[in-house]
């Protein structure tokens, strides 16, 4: 007969605690920290990009409008087209609540407050012509130099300090 078998002392097998998910692991660290900064960099780009490109329509615009006044001289056109021009990149770059709803006087006051210090000016100087040229058929040629050079000063100095965009 055989012997009687020794039972061993054995435990049974015991399984680790299980894996949690807070802290999460130094990769996914990692990964989190790549997405948040490629976010971050891809709106500042846009928001330079956005700014800039602003400023370059602009000027391209400004450019056309005076190769249209070389070509065909109606100060009235100038007059409404340079003012239209100014108002649309104001309110792009501006908040539009700012400036959108000025006119006349206000709008030229405004437009010299956003103008770097300059001799010439909208609301004294030659910028003045954006109002009266519209509604006046006199003929003031030897200010529509002044006043291209007053708008594209203005165009040049946008966009406007940080602390003034959108």
């Amino acid at each position: 007969m055989p012997a009687p078998q020794q039972q061993l002392d054995l435990k049974d097998i015991h399984l680790p605690d299980p894996v949690s998910w807070w802290p999460p692991a130094t990769g996914y660290w990692i990964i989190l920290a790549i997405i948040v900064i490629c976010i971050v960099t891809f709106l500042s780009l846009k928001a330079y990009r956005k700014k800039y490109v602003i400023k370059k329509a602009a000027l391209n615009e400004f450019n056309r409008i005076k190769k249209d006044f070389q070509s065909n001289p109606n100060q009235k056109k100038l007059a409404t087209s340079l003012s239209e021009l100014l108002r649309r990149a104001a309110i792009s770059t501006y908040p539009a609540s700012e400036c959108a709803g000025l006119t006349g006087k206000q709008w030229l006051n405004w437009l010299d407050k956003n103008l770097p210090e300059s001799t010439l000016n909208f609301s004294d100087g030659p910028g003045y012509l954006l109002t009266e040229f519209i509604y006046s058929s006199s003929q003031h040629a030897n200010d529509i130099n002044d006043l291209l050079n007053l708008c594209l000063q203005w165009l040049k100095q946008l966009p406007p300090p940080s602390g003034k965009n959108l």
